[in-house]
């Protein structure tokens, strides 16, 4: 585990996080960006310091989470378009 010089607290693996919410994207990345965050704030909370690749994986998890937001309503409005679509006869042939 990787140490935090300044005070001796293990660095968050936020850096994992931040990869794997903007990876994967919609409602899992939603779910690690906020996992991402939450991980940071506990470690700043306990006195440490983000620094390095924490300090990259917790600016990660935050863009992941607004890009899963983002992309969960295109999927919201693509679905409604659909069945608004097959509600209204569209796709007969």
């Amino acid at each position: 585990m990787e140490y935090n010089n300044q005070n001796n607290l293990p660095q968050p693996n936020t850096l994992v996080f931040g990869i794997l919410s903007l990876v994967l994207g919609s409602l899992v990345g939603i779910i690690l960006g906020a996992i991402g965050k939450k991980k940071a704030k506990e470690f700043t909370d306990q006195g440490g310091q983000l620094v390095g690749a924490s300090k990259v994986g917790f600016i990660l998890s935050k863009v992941g989470f607004i890009l899963g937001i983002i992309e969960l309503v295109f999927v919201v409005i693509y679905i409604i378009l659909i069945a608004v679509g097959a509600a209204n006869g569209a796709f007969n042939y």
